[in-house]
């Protein structure tokens, strides 16, 4: 095992790696891990920008970045316990606020150490440090991260913590982009998806839920592991009340799979691969779905909109598990 400090494009990056995985964490870039490698295969597993100007042009297409709170807001407005917020309109072509707050702003790096077996890599943000968090969601809050590499696993730990005299709802989830098939070739036939979804949310043409659940036309080949080629996706999901809450990708031609799992407060998926001839694939976990702020005529138990109060703190858990397939 072993942690150093590094130049990435401009920006100071900890890589840290063990026999198995190698990842690469940038604090100033929303603390986006932006790159996690298979060692033994010699393969990013996360899309990995090529350039600073690449990854600028597009930073949720690369590595995992952090959604706070995750998807689309509509018109980047909702009123909650008698207070209006207005988020930036970052996605002019659909009029909404998309993806959060805290992608694009810098971290702090708390940590990096080595704990026995294992890797450490910790940051966090104070949102009364930011302006422009505080001008758009006008909360103190902190967000730490902890990241964990242990063998063939990464943790990936989020607390978040209320220092408001206020409550006030969050969301959280990753637009987690994997290279998809892992080895770069485009070619998906050896390659199959696999998430344990009940149901699915009806769409509107921004991409905002209507508030209607559906069955999953293909869901049986979905929970056993469903080909990709030809079948577009920026679709949301709920998860199956029964069995493990993972996606699995497997890619029988680069002899990998990813077994990507999220504990119960990861109701809700969006997977997306844009026309599925791009080579990447991102199931993205989320604890509320896609606008849930402007859902409430929905139970909460179902949009996933939860309420922080005043000095509470909620953590949630993430995994990525990588396999060899023989």
């Amino acid at each position: 095992m072993a942690i150093e400090g590094i130049d990435l494009y401009g920006e100071t990056a900890i890589r840290a790696w063990n026999k198995h995985l190698e990842m690469i964490l940038v604090p100033s870039w929303g603390s986006n891990l932006v790159s996690l490698r298979s060692r033994s295969k010699n393969l990013d597993l996360l899309r990995f920008p090529q350039s600073r100007e690449a990854y600028e042009a597009d930073p949720f297409m690369y590595g995992l970045p952090i959604l706070f709170p995750p998807n689309r807001i509509a018109d980047g407005k909702f009123e909650f316990n008698d207070m209006k917020y207005s988020f930036n309109i970052n996605d002019p072509s659909e009029h909404n606020h998309t993806h959060g707050l805290l992608f694009d702003a810098p971290w702090k790096l708390l940590r990096a150490e080595d704990e026995g077996e294992r890797t450490v890599l910790e940051t966090i943000i104070h949102s009364q440090e930011h302006k422009g968090i505080l001008a758009q969601f006008p909360h103190r809050f902190t967000v730490h991260m902890r990241y964990v590499l242990e063998q063939t696993t990464l943790t990936v730990e989020a607390t978040v913590s209320s220092q408001d005299s206020d409550p006030f709802p969050w969301g959280l989830g990753y637009h987690t982009t994997f290279n998809f098939p892992f080895n770069g070739s485009g070619d998906l036939a050896s390659c199959r998806f696999a998430l344990n979804a009940e149901k699915q949310w009806v769409l509107d043409e921004r991409f905002l839920p209507t508030g209607e659940l559906v069955d999953i036309p293909y869901s049986e080949q979905l929970r056993k592991g469903k080909s990709l080629v030809g079948h577009a996706l920026d679709d949301a999901f709920q998860t199956a009340n029964i069995g493990s809450n993972e996606a699995v990708l497997t890619d029988s031609g680069s002899g990998i799979r990813v077994v990507y799992g999220a504990d119960e407060q990861f109701k809700q998926w969006v997977v997306y691969n844009h026309d599925s001839k791009q080579g990447y694939l991102c199931p993205e976990p989320y604890t509320w779905i896609t606008n849930a702020p402007n859902l409430r005529q929905l139970p909460e138990e179902l949009t996933g909109f939860r309420v922080l109060q005043p000095g509470e703190q909620v953590k949630t858990t993430t995994r990525i598990r990588i396999e060899e397939v023989i």
